[in-house]
């Protein structure tokens, strides 16, 4: 995450993330699945603006693309059916905050989406994170540990927003995905993702989601990413929640077979979906790409890059 400060607001700029590697070790006890996931951020943010006040409430406002506005068919697409009120995780992220604190503060958020909703890119989690983090620095009580434990109670893959005390960049995400490894390779990606115009729900994923006996190991992936060899890295994508999420929508396989066609083979889908992504820096096969999608229905197509920050402590300094 990006973090500014104005005289009297703290500005969140909260990244998307892909999944270059996902594998699937089995379920767990508590109902959750234990998973092996390299989580990468990228350069598509939402904006989070958080402006502290001394009543107790917590004033929320949502913003969804100006694009919804001109065009109608957008405006039923479930990339865009995020909760505007007190039931948006953000929010509950502020209020465990407060809950924490015990600060009879409140604050005025405005949330800025360029992330679409049930895509598989992190968009909810980042946002959360970075309410956690504004709420934390507006009311002057940083605490990298609370942050962590309210972000991990919230959500899997909430605490990887938030990097370690160097950087914000690549991480091993272990357990249910709450527990992070920051990875120091900081390869050059450039990347095309796509969104169809459904969702995928991650509970449905993992429904559909058959164990199988032999598993895929992370450290070739990570080898590869020191080498900071893009090629290198497109060969060891590999996500097992990819083929149980085929069978609940052709688009996952439509979106893949687009980007082969148009010269990207490199290419995965991201999270539980349904977002693909390839690795690719020819600005002729985006071109390509961006024709067949417009002629295919799919409503969006971004171009992206990893993105690597300094930590929260460093950038608030």
């Amino acid at each position: 995450m990006i973090i500014q400060r104005t005289a009297d607001k703290i500005i969140v700029l909260a990244p998307a993330k892909v999944n270059l590697f996902l594998e699937v070790l089995g379920k767990r006890s508590d109902g959750y699945h234990e998973v092996q996931t390299v989580l990468c951020p990228i350069s598509l943010f939402d904006r989070l603006s958080f402006e502290a006040t001394e009543g107790g409430e917590v004033d929320f406002q949502l913003r969804l693309p100006d694009a919804l506005s001109t065009n109608p068919l957008q405006r039923d697409d479930p990339a865009w059916n995020i909760p505007s009120d007190q039931r948006n995780l953000a929010v509950r992220g502020v209020r465990q905050v407060q809950q924490a604190l015990g600060t009879r503060r409140g604050c005025r958020i405005e949330l800025t989406k360029s992330i679409p909703a049930a895509a598989g890119l992190g968009g909810g989690s980042s946002d959360t994170a970075a309410a956690v983090v504004a709420s934390l620095l507006g009311w002057d009580k940083w605490n990298r540990s609370l942050a962590h434990d309210i972000c991990a109670s919230i959500g899997s893959d909430i605490p990887f927003f938030l990097g370690d005390e160097q950087q914000i960049g690549l991480a091993l995400a272990t357990g249910r995905g709450e527990k992070c490894l920051q990875i120091a390779a900081q390869p050059p990606l450039e990347m095309l993702v796509t969104h169809p115009p459904i969702g995928c729900s991650t509970q449905q994923v993992y429904l559909n989601y058959v164990n199988t006996a032999k598993k895929h190991s992370f450290s070739e992936i990570v080898a590869a990413c020191e080498t900071g060899e893009p090629k290198k890295i497109g060969a060891e994508l590999f996500n097992a929640l990819q083929f149980p999420a085929s069978g609940l929508t052709d688009w996952i396989d439509r979106q893949l077979k687009l980007f082969a066609t148009c010269g990207a083979p490199l290419a995965a889908m991201s999270g539980s979906g349904s977002s693909c992504f390839a690795l690719s820096s020819d600005s002729n096969c985006e071109a390509r790409v961006r024709h067949a999608a417009a002629e295919c229905g799919l409503l969006r197509v971004y171009s992206a890059k990893a993105w690597y920050g300094d930590s929260i402590e460093h950038q608030d300094a």
